[in-house]
């Protein structure tokens, strides 16, 4: 194997990876999106001109995150995630460093362990049958009484980037932006004081969720599943939940849910609060 050149990703690249990677049109759009949002974001090994590499970083406020690695099978083991993350995380300047990774991904595993980032948090993708309505309802009917809106990322901005600080550590307004496009968002009220969002998706997704109290979640988590029925019209569900989300993970077990698969949160900056937190998909947690 002659020597692999890690390059700026262009447009076939992408193109040819975002096939690859994911072929559900909600997760290859975001994909997309991810790869073009940000300049040098997105970066590609080449082998004698074949693309055989890429990854793909996501900056927010404060925290660089890493959304996407793949190195084709027969060129594994040569160091070549390590060049391509090296690449992708060089411009990042004195942010957090961040990624949802899969226990497999050892390439990603060992350059965020040699950098000092910590694995902090296991992540559980939840899925099945969203329960009966009355099952739902039951859920939804907690101790508390919220009031909703749809979420508007700019008239509801100071409140959105407020709670995604305190619990994701990093605000992400442009993030939001996306969502509101893509999926329907809602903005929860109590006493009319901004107390959480959700998002639900047109697949079957639920999340980012995300709430000022772990007390709260279980009423909005009932109240997405809800929407997914009404707004989407769908019968199955889907969300990322942390391990440190009790609540959420014991309210998905009694409603029928199941583990599909396991994820690790990793991050150099402090622990998140995750307990009050609900992601959406490995591309952008």
């Amino acid at each position: 194997m002659t020597e692999s050149l890690i390059l700026p990703a262009g447009q076939d690249d992408l193109a040819r990876f975002g096939t690859l990677r994911w072929p559900d049109d909600e997760s290859r759009r975001l994909w997309f999106h991810l790869a073009q949002s940000a300049p040098n974001c997105a970066w590609v090994a080449r082998d004698e001109g074949t693309p055989i590499g890429i990854a793909i970083a996501h900056p927010l406020e404060d925290e660089w995150f890493l959304s996407d690695l793949f190195v084709e099978r027969s060129f594994r083991g040569v160091g070549l995630g390590r060049q391509l993350l090296t690449e992708a995380a060089k411009d990042a300047g004195d942010v957090t460093r961040s990624g949802l990774l899969k226990p497999d991904e050892i390439g990603g595993v060992a350059f965020f362990v040699r950098r000092g980032v910590s694995l902090q948090t296991p992540v559980l993708q939840i899925t099945g049958t969203i329960p009966r309505e009355e099952d739902v309802a039951r859920m939804a009917a907690g101790d508390y009484r919220f009031t909703t809106e749809l979420l508007d990322p700019i008239a509801q901005r100071l409140a959105l980037s407020a709670l995604d600080r305190e619990i994701r550590g990093s605000a992400r307004p442009l993030d939001h932006h996306y969502f509101s496009q893509h999926a329907h968002g809602v903005a929860f009220y109590l006493r009319d004081e901004f107390v959480g969002y959700t998002y639900v998706w047109p697949s079957g997704k639920i999340g980012p969720m995300c709430s000022t109290s772990p007390s709260y979640l279980v009423q909005f988590f009932a109240f997405a599943m809800a929407a997914l029925v009404r707004v989407h019209g769908a019968s199955w569900c889907s969300l990322l939940a942390p391990g440190t989300n009790l609540r959420i993970l014991r309210a998905a077990m009694r409603a029928g849910l199941t583990i599909e698969s396991l994820h690790i949160f990793a991050s150099d900056g402090p622990p998140p609060e995750l307990s009050r937190y609900i992601g959406f998909h490995p591309l952008l947690f």
